[in-house]
């Protein structure tokens, strides 16, 4: 090879370089792709994954504030269904809540039978609660209802349910500690 040709092609290279810079530099802002952090092993080409750091429980336990009340929901019923004036009726809520910053679920449920006057209902249900959230400030607590007419047994069957009745109440916020958190449902059966 001559010198012209040797030349030729370390310029030729040296442009190449100079011009696919800035297409290097553009790759620099992009987010990293999301994997599994571990690493190769090249001596026996085996990939190692690295465990997950572990949750650190006393950390999650210090931050965690317990929240106590009482959810008081009142209910009044209209009766539009065929039941016996004989068959009870039972009034049932339901909270619930997702603590997202500990992944603890925590349900809490409570029933009274109603009391029945003619073609309507009522009952007050009362759910005192005690909750450790880690994350009470953006917890939400789902609150349903079941209305339930169990059926009168006869010898032929067990007692099934004539009449079932379940709703939402709504999302609310985590109440203050301390407070009590005043519901209303009205509903037909």
């Amino acid at each position: 090879m001559t010198q012209v040709g040797f030349s030729r092609i370390v310029w030729t290279a040296l442009a190449l370089a100079v011009l696919t810079l800035p297409l290097v530099g553009q790759n620099a802002n992009q987010a990293a792709a999301p994997g599994i952090l571990g690493y190769l092993d090249a001596r026996t080409g085996t990939f190692h994954a690295l465990p997950p750091t572990p949750v650190d429980v006393d950390e999650i336990a210090a931050a965690a504030t317990t929240a106590t009340g009482k959810i008081v929901t009142a209910f009044t019923i209209t009766i539009n269904s065929t039941l016996p004036a004989t068959d009870k009726i039972q009034c049932q809520v339901n909270a619930a809540v997702a603590d997202a910053g500990s992944g603890n679920f925590i349900s809490e449920s409570a029933a009274v039978a109603a009391t029945r006057s003619g073609a309507s209902a009522s009952c007050t249900v009362t759910i005192p609660y005690s909750w450790t959230l880690a994350t009470a400030a953006t917890d939400r607590v789902t609150l349903t209802y079941s209305i339930i007419v169990p059926g009168a047994a006869t010898a032929a069957t067990a007692a099934l349910p004539l009449r079932i009745s379940t709703q939402s109440i709504g999302s609310i916020a985590v109440p203050k500690t301390g407070s009590t958190t005043n519901e209303t449902v009205n509903a037909t059966i």
